[in-house]
């Protein structure tokens, strides 16, 4: 009776090609830090060098059950592989909320897809995933590991997936869960090195600084758009009039986007309203002076006590709990709390 042939393991328990795999994906991955664009499509490559990924996404938890898609791939699409970013609710029952109870990875085989059948398609919606991955991404915080998103890794074809494909998905899920970390520290460094008042790159941004990045990106787009408009006229080829519309779409964008800061917010003059004179005054000195109580207490001439009880009122009325909020809350109306 023959023997059979022993295939030698790394000590993590992976197969050499695969461990191979995996430590170039992790050197990979650390040098993308700070463009979550390459990280994510470079975590969607890696895993192609180890199993079959025809659809991959990675999806961010928020709050009132909304997870935030910042990537996601459908290799089944149509030059248009790259699906545009969503924001979209879970319920209950579906994927989503399992991984967050279960703190583990999701397969195919373990529910023959029910819970992944259950959730919103994506990409070619005609086309339905055959056998899937998703695990979760973990964020080291004091009391232990937090899930903070997901990712999937999703074929076409039945049964493709091992047990070996489960566990280097959820490694290369950590080595991406430790660019984040080293981002976010790397963020609070910077802060402890601001200049006091200069803001918080840890706080949520403002409407207003949202709009001014995408309006930056938009604007490096247009100009790679006239360039290539300008290079197609001069061959005369016939895809100018595609280019020229793609210009006009993207035009259009930076107007609509701008629009959204230029024209008044009736919630923000709702919350306006609701302050009072002195509430105003405090609100604007706050806001667009990042004054501390003692300095607004000196400028207004009253006891830091009162503004500390004013401040309070304002955080209740504007339905915010830190004074960074203040400015986020009133937006188009911070300049009208200084007339």
């Amino acid at each position: 009776m023959g023997g059979r042939v022993s295939v030698p393991r790394s000590r993590s328990g992976f197969s050499p090609e695969v461990a191979a795999a995996l430590s170039q994906a992790d050197r990979g991955l650390r040098a993308r830090m700070g463009d979550h664009y390459a990280l994510f499509d470079y975590w969607r490559f890696a895993m192609t060098t180890i199993c079959a990924v025809d659809a991959f996404y990675v999806g961010f938890y928020r709050e009132d059950r909304k997870i935030v898609y910042p990537y996601t791939f459908d290799d089944s699409l149509p030059i248009k592989r790259y699906v545009p970013p969503e924001v979209s609710g879970y319920g209950p029952n579906g994927q989503a909320a399992w991984i967050l109870r279960h703190r583990r990875a999701y397969t195919f085989a373990g529910d023959n897809g029910r819970l992944l059948h259950h959730g919103i398609a994506f990409g070619d919606e005609r086309r339905v995933s055959e056998d899937a991955i998703t695990v979760p991404i973990f964020e080291r915080r004091d009391a232990g590991q937090t899930i903070i998103g997901l990712a999937s890794v999703q074929s076409y074809k039945p049964e493709v997936y091992t047990a070996e494909h489960v566990r280097a998905f959820e490694w290369t899920a950590r080595s991406v869960a430790t660019v984040l970390a080293r981002e976010r520290e790397d963020a609070r460094v910077r802060e402890e090195l601001a200049a006091p008042g200069s803001g918080s790159e840890t706080d949520p941004p403002t409407l207003m600084e949202v709009v001014q990045d995408v309006s930056a990106i938009l604007a490096a787009l247009h100009t790679g758009i006239c360039e290539l408009e300008e290079a197609v006229s001069m061959s005369g080829s016939p895809l100018l009039g595609q280019v020229r519309r793609l210009r006009r779409q993207c035009e259009q964008g930076q107007t609509e986007t701008m629009d959204i800061i230029a024209r008044p917010s009736l919630h923000a003059e709702n919350l306006l309203n609701s302050l009072s004179s002195k509430e105003r005054e405090i609100a604007f000195l706050i806001a667009r002076g990042g004054m501390t109580n003692k300095e607004i207490a000196a400028r207004v001439f009253v006891t830091e006590s009162t503004i500390k009880g004013h401040v309070s009122r304002i955080l209740r009325k504007l339905g915010v709990e830190q004074r960074s909020g203040i400015a986020a809350k009133l937006g188009h109306f911070v300049d009208e709390l200084h007339r």
